[in-house]
């Protein structure tokens, strides 16, 4: 009976050996190439606390860097396609994935599901190829600030604003007060400035022509096949046809298609069930002042 009992746990040890190493290895061992999927879905932020309980949940620029990183390094990984479901983000954050995918050799296709808007749409331009369904919602390369102001609400119940600030434009922008026609110029400028170099990168990213600017940069967004014939995006298709293009960008064939996933954990699906079932359709990229009179001005796209 002793003997049976140490085979059984030495072939238990083996078994566990084996897993272990299967788990660690078993990428290293499978030669086939791969084509990896990059989600990106959802409003993107550059820190996962930016995102507000109204919106729906997203994803943040780190995460999707992570990702591409990951693809980038796998040597197995011939292409990477960006799958696109989002209305857009911070500048920072879409600014800093569009950087990032310009960045990386590998062919790169952008697939834009149901909305690839704002700063989704910026970084979908910063890869080789955009594939789309016609009736998706593109573009939307314009600039948006708005916030609520209970101002007058205050004045209906007798509530009075008392800002106390050292600098005169501290409290720019809080919902307590009117803009100004100073506060208005000022944040107008801002707004101006970031359009411009939003359409400046789609221009580059897309090699359009300049009398296609005016055309393309009032925000407003564009079904599919309106996009294709501006050249905001190379031809119509879903995800499958995405991936056939990237096998041929990467010159391979039969190639084993990795999805790339975010854990969910408990907080996530908390905030699922909570969040708000759409997001404000084809949001321009630019700055929504939700502030008090402490916080600062928030970029957003």
């Amino acid at each position: 009976m002793g003997k049976l009992i140490k085979v059984i746990a030495i072939i238990a040890v083996l078994y566990l050996i084996s897993s272990l190493a299967s788990k660690l290895l078993g990428d290293d061992l499978d030669q086939t190439d791969k084509i990896a999927v990059v989600p990106i879905k959802g409003v993107i932020t550059t820190s996962a606390g930016s995102i507000s309980p109204l919106q729906q949940s997203g994803t943040t620029s780190k995460e999707i860097i992570e990702f591409l990183e990951k693809a980038e390094d796998d040597k197995k990984v011939k292409a990477i396609v960006l799958d696109i479901n989002s209305p857009g983000g911070t500048v920072v954050a879409s600014r800093e994935v569009a950087e990032k995918v310009k960045e990386i050799e590998k062919p790169t296709v952008a697939v834009i599901r149901d909305v690839g808007a704002s700063g989704a749409y910026w970084i979908a331009t910063a890869s080789d190829l955009i594939v789309a369904d016609p009736l998706s919602i593109t573009g939307s390369v314009g600039v948006i600030a708005s916030y609520l102001e209970f101002s007058e609400l205050f004045d209906e119940y007798g509530i009075t604003y008392q800002g106390l600030k050292a600098g005169e434009l501290k409290d720019m922008g809080s919902p307590f007060k009117t803009l100004t026609s100073q506060e208005r110029s000022i944040i107008q400028k801002k707004l101006d400035r970031v359009h411009e170099h939003f359409i400046d990168e789609v221009v580059k990213n897309r090699e359009l022509p300049e009398s296609s600017v005016s055309e393309i940069s009032t925000g407003v967004y564009f079904l599919g096949e309106e996009a294709l014939e501006l050249g905001l995006i190379d031809e119509f298709g879903n995800k499958a046809d995405a991936i056939d293009r990237a096998e041929e960008l990467a010159e391979i064939e039969d190639s084993k298609v990795v999805e790339y996933e975010k854990e969910s954990t408990l907080l996530d699906v908390l905030t699922n069930i909570n969040a708000m079932s759409f997001f404000y359709m084809g949001k321009g990229i630019g700055a929504q002042l939700q502030q008090t009179e402490m916080k600062g001005l928030e970029i957003i796209a």
